[in-house]
């Protein structure tokens, strides 16, 4: 099958089957004698398996890792219950960060709206914001501070 017949079949792009080539998780496939890629049945399921793999957060390492066991012959299964509890770990520990941050702003909100609104002086901003205390998680990303 031509690449867009292949990116068809396993749900991604043809771009990104050209990426998967250069990266090596996919052979170099056969061509035509007009250049055209020609792809298998085979090589529709490894892109499938890539596709499910990102879709459960294996990096494209990782994966890389999993299908050169895999080529080398040895079942790879093993090694994808080991990572997988890798990410379940990393999981857990942002759910508690992102827990500890909104218990935070859920304390923050409820005595802000105990406190009753004032006008500000045109210096401030705002000083409920300004007066907060912000030790507790960041919202979003991996917990580094942003500039």
């Amino acid at each position: 099958m031509k690449i867009g017949e292949l990116a068809a079949d396993s749900g991604i792009s043809a771009q990104a089957v050209r990426f998967y080539e250069r990266a090596g998780l996919l052979p170099q496939p056969e061509r035509t004698d007009s250049g055209y890629r020609v792809y298998s049945a085979a090589d529709a399921k490894r892109l499938r398996f890539i596709r499910k793999a990102k879709q459960l957060g294996f990096s494209l390492e990782e994966i890389h890792q999993i299908l050169r066991l895999h080529d080398a012959g040895h079942a790879p299964c093993s090694e994808v219950i080991a990572i997988a509890q890798r990410h379940l770990r990393q999981v857990e520990r942002e759910i508690e960060r992102l827990q500890r941050f909104r218990d935070g702003l859920e304390r923050s909100v409820r005595k802000w709206k105990r406190r009753p609104l004032r006008h500000v002086a045109g210096s401030a901003i705002c000083e409920l914001i300004d007066e907060a205390v912000t030790d507790a998680p960041l919202a979003a990303g991996n917990g580094r501070r942003r500039a």
